[in-house]
């Protein structure tokens, strides 16, 4: 005869977890630290990459400020959606979306914050996004003509998928309950600099990246036929339209270097 437990699991209340996992990564640091101490072979070669490593990090770092500092909130807010529970979650992204509701209310608050909050599981990607677009970009624009293409494909991208969503509301192709949909993200803006981007790029491959990134905003208005994918469209668009922002002196001198390089980091 055999007898049979049903265990019920529960998992551990959201500040217990993030409690665990900031004791493991301390853990893990202080391990690393002691096994170089101790002279562990793998320990001592990779501090040495790291020595190695370590300035052109930093200059990567350093001349792109805006996208890093970017980064870093965005890295404070996922933490912060992480570690809530399922109902605060929806509560502070409802708040500073850029819904029809929220922007009746509040309009310049909910089109700035909106950028600031993305759910957690799109971090990681964003973060590797930002390291090889949003950087270079930002070293190449100068970071004052990098954050105005950011802005306006946010802003412009947001109001025109609102609109697009008030017009579906009215004439009866959308359910009404839409006017509280959640729209935070830094797609829009993103898919603006991406857009303008292409001028940044060797002539031989201008057209290709400018008919991917075109392609990718159409396949996801056919496959999603949602007002946000209308903002993506419009936030390309936009990043286009600001090939202006790219004919300035300094900017096309920096041109003149590789898209990656951190050598020579001249003045903005």
């Amino acid at each position: 005869m055999r007898f049979c437990v049903t265990i019920e699991f529960r998992p551990p209340p959201i500040e217990t977890r993030q409690t665990i996992l900031i004791i493991g990564i301390l853990i893990v640091l202080a391990a690393a630290g002691l096994a170089q101490r101790l002279g562990w072979p793998p320990a001592i070669r990779l501090a040495s990459k790291w020595h190695q490593m370590k300035p052109t990090v930093l200059a990567y770092l350093r001349r792109s400020p805006g996208t890093f500092v970017y980064l870093a909130i965005l890295t404070i807010t996922t933490w912060v959606l992480v570690g809530s529970s399922d109902e605060v979650t929806n509560l502070l992204l409802r708040e500073h979306s850029t819904s029809l509701e929220q922007l009746r209310i509040d309009p310049v608050k909910v089109l700035f914050r909106s950028a600031f909050w993305t759910p957690g599981y799109e971090f990681l990607a964003w973060a590797v996004l930002f390291a090889l677009i949003l950087a270079p970009a930002e070293y190449w624009l100068g970071t004052r003509r990098w954050a105005s293409v950011f802005a306006l494909g946010h802003i412009l991208a947001t109001l025109g998928s609102v609109t697009t969503l008030w017009f579906a509301i009215r004439y009866g192709w959308a359910d009404k309950s839409l006017q509280g949909a959640v729209d935070v993200g830094v797609s829009y803006g993103f898919a603006a600099v991406a857009a303008v981007f292409t001028f940044r790029l060797p002539p031989r491959w201008r057209w290709p990246w400018a008919l991917g990134t075109v392609l990718i905003g159409l396949g996801g208005l056919l496959l999603g036929q949602s007002f946000t994918d209308v903002g993506h469209m419009i936030a390309i668009g936009v990043g286009f339209a600001c090939y202006p922002f790219t004919r300035g002196i300094a900017v096309r001198s920096r041109k003149a270097t590789p898209i990656w390089a951190v050598e020579s980091l001249s003045e903005r």
